[in-house]
């Protein structure tokens, strides 16, 4: 991986405080938050940091590599970016700055179902070493289609959704009118206006769609 540590941001909370700052209102609660009473996203951060790592110290260490192999590929670190929907909400061409930054620095990037980029677009991007996450359609014949687009632009990967037997209700983004794309109350334009260059860059970039 490239050497690059920018001092502005040395935490995920300053990032965070970045973002809220820069989105509106709607798009930062919308990837900030989570369904119901949010309960299931606090217990997952916490859990996580319950995990304690055990240092073994006093050992040769002649090499130390992060690379893991994972379905064939090899990868410079052991994570990568999950799947999220309505990326292009959040920042215009979200999902496709994201899996550039995934490939240069050699990471999984998974594309969502409900994305706001093609298969076809982060196919070409990732040259082919996306991983495709799959909401499974109600019509089979839907995910024939994307199943056959996956395998024409080389995707190897897939993944499958089945957590979500219903559509999620999440609270903030019904009060806030999340929509695609986001209904134009008097209260969500003024937190466009608020946040100029988000507005600036969608309307450069355009509406986000559902592209696959």
């Amino acid at each position: 991986m490239k050497d690059y540590f920018n001092t502005a941001y040395p935490s995920i909370d300053h990032l965070r405080k970045k973002a809220k700052s820069r989105l509106p209102k709607f798009a930062f609660e919308y990837v900030d938050g989570g369904c119901n009473n949010e309960i299931g996203l606090r217990r997952n951060t916490d859990d996580i940091r319950k995990l304690e790592l055990i240092p073994y110290y006093l050992r040769d260490y002649k090499d130390v590599s992060l690379k893991t192999t994972l379905f064939g590929e090899t990868y410079d670190a052991p994570f990568g970016v999950s799947p999220v929907g309505l990326q292009g909400l959040i920042w215009p061409q979200a999902p496709e700055i994201l899996a550039k930054a995934a490939f240069d620095h050699n990471v999984p990037f998974v594309l969502s179902t409900v994305s706001t980029a093609s298969i076809e677009t982060i196919a070409e991007i990732t040259e082919g070493k996306m991983w495709f996450q799959l909401y499974h359609p109600v019509d089979d014949a839907i995910t024939d289609d994307l199943l056959a687009r996956c395998k024409a632009a080389g995707v190897k990967t897939l993944v499958l959704l089945s957590d979500v037997p219903t559509f999620a209700y999440r609270p903030k983004e019904i009060k806030n009118g999340l929509a695609m794309p986001p209904k134009m109350t008097a209260e969500n334009m003024l937190q466009i206006m608020l946040s100029p260059e988000w507005a600036l860059e969608t309307l450069i970039k355009g509406k986000p769609e559902f592209k696959s």
